[in-house]
């Protein structure tokens, strides 16, 4: 090839270069957005469930295998409401187990399973992030703050997939909480999904979203009242 030839070859290169790194970018925002849409969506929809049909719904997040799943549970589930009870509760029952054989423990667990165990074959949803997005953290009251991808939580057993929990009650009461949806690449970039507590309403925000900022817009103080 001439010199000629190369230099138009290398410039056609370039040109294609140029036109296909917006357009990739672009499809990987448009993934990450239906993701977190879906989401959202999902949130929404069993929310209304869970009052329409009288049952719980158990998100689970496995934040280090980039999946979720969507259970469904008799009314009646019990949630921590933050981070100490919960360690003090699972503190308990590690320790009501350590005094028990091996037939007392299989006994134990299956009179004292959670209502979404005792449905789990039947009503089990998984979902598969597309590989351009990862979980990029996730806060709810039961653990006090955004939980991250390769974080431990106490009481975590060994071994054991890092895994949180959103709950929809049957009364139509939620959590507040906040999921975070990040490029694979970026994980300083992304989408949140957030819950907002008590009335369940589901929002999408095109950042990353601080639980800490969340309610940045309730004064600190009330009114003054007339005397």
């Amino acid at each position: 090839m001439s010199l000629l030839e190369v230099m138009v070859a290398i410039a056609i290169m370039l040109g294609l270069i140029v036109i296909a790194v917006p357009a990739t970018r672009s499809l990987f925002e448009l993934q990450q957005r239906d993701a977190a849409r879906k989401l959202a969506m999902q949130l929404e929809r069993f929310h209304d469930e869970a009052v329409m049909r009288n049952r719980c719904f158990r998100f689970t997040f496995y934040l280090d295998e980039n999946r979720y799943t969507i259970e469904p549970g008799e009314a009646g589930a019990l949630i921590s409401a933050g981070p100490e009870e919960r360690e003090e509760y699972e503190a308990s029952v590690q320790r009501k187990l350590a005094l028990m054989d091996e037939e007392q423990r299989r006994a134990w667990k299956h009179s004292n399973r959670q209502p979404f165990e005792v449905l789990e074959v039947a009503g089990k949803m998984e979902v598969e992030l597309p590989r351009s997005i990862r979980l990029g953290g996730f806060y709810s009251p039961q653990y006090g703050h955004m939980v991250k991808p390769g974080d431990v939580l106490p009481n975590q057993e060994k071994d054991q997939p890092l895994k949180v929990y959103s709950y929809v009650m049957n009364t139509g009461l939620s959590e507040h909480t906040i999921i975070w949806l990040v490029s694979a690449k970026d994980p300083t970039s992304g989408y949140s999904v957030e819950v907002e507590p008590l009335s369940g309403v589901v929002r999408l925000h095109g950042d990353l979203v601080d639980p800490d900022d969340a309610f940045d817009f309730v004064p600190e103080t009330g009114p003054s009242l007339p005397n």
